[in-house]
């Protein structure tokens, strides 16, 4: 028997820098990346997911007639696919509908764990109890197992979750001391794997976040006069290649076909949406690639 609804979790593993952008600002970086409101940590809104997915899907997809069922009605995605609906006694019945909303939802992509310069190896990743914390309550939510007994640490202390790292590591501008032996990764396997993660304090993680991403300068030359062109040299931020990100997606029974259960929409959707995909801004200076993968979660 079919479940009404069906959770995944999405991974997602920067292959080069990302730029979801949060528009113009007035500071030293005139282009921001996206982050949240209350911790300032980078994210990639739920909006900009769903569209890099829905694009993907459009671009991907051999049957693209079910492209609004699944992410919500759009008049530019109208299909008129008279061959699959051929023996529908209702033909093209769901096209002269609109506002409709689609069987897939996405949650915000969240901050899993950041890539950090080191002076152990080219870089490190870090990690957090808070970002863990959050995690376990997303897997919760999606119907997988919880993560128990996240430790507390202290701001100049780290644990080592993979990777063999003990003693005084520097970290960008900060060193930690990292405990010796390696815990328990709480973190599921089915994440993406990374080979050398720290699990460092809130302090340390919000300083990395918040003063280690990437800043590139975009500037226009002028034809005539061989230097950059007046007013466009500005400043971009990025978040960096080898970040690892997931987002929570929702899958339920399409709205007006009851024959296209959850399960049928996830596996539409995931069959099509796998490997690699762009998302977020400059596709065309190769922004935006990440590698995917799905973790199927539970159902209601």
């Amino acid at each position: 028997m079919f479940k009404r609804d069906l959770f995944s979790i999405c991974t997602f593993y920067a292959v080069s820098p990302i730029h979801a952008g949060s528009g113009a600002s007035f500071a030293a970086v005139d282009l921001p990346i996206q982050r949240e409101r209350h911790t300032h940590w980078p994210h990639i809104q739920a909006s900009g997911v769903k569209g890099a997915m829905r694009a993907h899907y459009r671009d991907f997809a051999e049957d693209k007639s079910l492209i609004n069922f699944l992410f919500g009605y759009d008049r530019d995605d109208v299909v008129h696919h008279n061959s699959y609906n051929s023996n529908r006694e209702e033909k093209n019945r769901f096209e002269v509908k609109d506002n409709f909303p689609g069987a897939v939802a996405f949650s915000d992509a969240k901050l899993l764990a950041f890539p950090v310069r080191s002076n152990i190896a080219p870089f490190v990743w870090v990690t957090c109890p808070a970002v863990l914390k959050r995690l376990s309550n997303d897997l919760s939510f999606a119907g997988l197992q919880a993560i128990d007994g996240i430790p507390d640490i202290p701001r100049e202390d780290a644990l080592c979750l993979a990777g063999g790292i003990s003693g005084s590591v520097i970290l960008e501008d900060m060193v930690v001391n990292v405990a010796n032996g390696d815990v328990p990764n709480p973190i599921p396997q089915n994440f993406p794997k990374m080979d050398k993660l720290l699990l460092v304090s809130d302090e340390a993680f919000k300083y990395a976040v918040d003063s280690c991403t990437e800043i590139q300068a975009q500037i226009k030359i002028d034809s005539e006069t061989g230097t950059a062109q007046g007013g466009a040299l500005r400043y971009q931020e990025l978040l960096p290649a080898d970040s690892v990100l997931y987002s929570v997606v929702y899958y339920s029974r399409a709205v007006f076909d009851n024959a296209l259960q959850a399960d049928t929409v996830r596996r539409y959707a995931e069959d099509v949406i796998k490997n690699f995909m762009q998302i977020g801004g400059d596709e065309t200076l190769g922004r935006g690639i990440c590698k995917i993968a799905w973790i199927a979660g539970g159902g209601v």
